[in-house]
């Protein structure tokens, strides 16, 4: 079956909000729990949350689709790694935010060259795009999303290194209650750009 035409990429779309939500609810469902960390190397590292939020995820795209091929962040790659269709699947985007206990995460999946979504599993919105226009599903509503003028956005990267402040931790940061309290309303983590 074509998975090309508008009734196809439709389909697709739902699949990958339904993933983003099943990873979501995982993430949500952890929070403020004991974590169990996993070094990556080079000063990355994964939660527990991670890899459950992943197969949260991975369970429903191989429900919908099971012979896509899938790369997930914390398990790597599922199927052929030239497959026409791969899902790509960063379960928890802001791990380290996570860690220390702010909620300024997100859940990221996306078909390569197709649809996308991008979860906020402490605000119940889902921002998704079936790669000609740009949604928000809130309530099971789903309104398009239109920049503006009035539009306030703050890119904050906390990545290091930063110059002249080498004992700068973002973690710091990021745990102030003062932080939590000001920004969390307002404050979405992603590195998928819809």
């Amino acid at each position: 079956m074509p998975h090309d035409d508008h009734g196809a990429r439709h389909d697709d779309t739902e699949v990958a909000i339904a993933a983003a939500r099943a990873g979501a609810e995982t993430v949500r469902a952890r929070y403020g729990r004991r974590l169990t960390r996993f070094d990556k190397g080079g000063g990355d590292f994964a939660t527990d949350a991670d890899v459950a939020a992943e197969e949260a995820i991975l369970g429903v795209i191989r429900a919908a689709r099971p012979h896509d091929a899938m790369c997930g962040e914390e398990g790597g790659r599922r199927g052929a790694a030239d497959a026409a269709r791969q899902w790509l699947v960063d379960p928890l985007c802001g791990t380290l935010n996570y860690a220390a206990g702010t909620m300024a995460v997100a859940v990221n999946v996306a078909l390569r060259g197709g649809p996308a979504a991008v979860a906020d599993p402490f605000g119940g919105e889902v921002l998704f795009t079936d790669g000609e226009t740009a949604r928000v599903r809130r309530d099971g509503h789903d309104t398009p999303l239109v920049p503006s003028a009035a539009t306030r956005l703050v890119d904050v990267n906390l990545d290091p290194p930063f110059p002249g402040a080498p004992a700068f931790r973002a973690v710091d940061l990021l745990a102030h209650p003062g932080f939590v309290r000001r920004l969390r309303p307002r404050v979405l983590s992603t590195t998928l750009a819809l």
